[in-house]
């Protein structure tokens, strides 16, 4: 069974681009990268594919904030406000 390549998204790059590794989807952003699902490495060579994977998106991650001069210690959340929508059913 040939597994899937592991993602090439640029971290930080767009706010648009995602992917789904192993169970995991990665959602790309210009202020933040989400991570959401659930995923099982299994103690095969799938297992270790995914694992691999996944460290090697990180390792990019990590390479990118490592060589991002200025880098603030902490940025603020995005604000989600909330409010009536209008229903699109009625």
């Amino acid at each position: 069974m040939k597994q899937p390549a592991p993602p090439t998204m640029i971290p930080f790059a767009d706010d648009s681009a995602s992917c789904t590794l192993g169970g995991i989807t990665i959602e790309n952003g210009t202020d933040s990268i989400a991570f959401y699902g659930q995923a099982n490495l299994t103690r095969d060579r799938a297992g270790l594919r995914t694992a691999q994977d996944l460290l090697a998106f990180l390792q990019s991650v990590v390479n990118c904030l490592a060589s991002t001069p200025d880098l603030p210690a902490a940025i603020k959340p995005p604000s989600h406000k909330g409010g009536k929508v209008d229903n699109p059913f009625m």
